[in-house]
């Protein structure tokens, strides 16, 4: 069984650091060094950008709380933040 890709159509400026799928969706979370945290819908062609979350720094990890509900980032300007990721509507 062939391995899933994902190419991102709107990437991060910068490299990127961590990336964490959601426990219940197909919601990818993006850590970059760009000093931004990206939520991304991976179900569409191109993985299709939802939301930015912007740090102080450069991000170097990101994860999902129980749900797809929270999520937690930690960056280089020495926070650990909590971000309640829904997209816009």
């Amino acid at each position: 069984m062939a391995t899933p890709q994902y190419e991102l159509s709107d990437p991060p400026s910068d490299a990127i650091s961590a990336i964490k799928f959601a426990p219940a969706s197909l919601q990818l979370l993006v850590a970059s060094w760009d000093k931004n945290v990206y939520l991304y819908d991976t179900s569409e062609s191109g993985g299709r950008l939802l939301r930015t979350y912007q740090h102080r720094a450069p991000v170097l990890d990101v994860c999902f709380g129980d749900n797809d509900d929270d999520a937690y980032t930690t960056g280089l300007d020495w926070d650990v933040r909590r971000w309640v990721p829904s997209p816009l509507s």
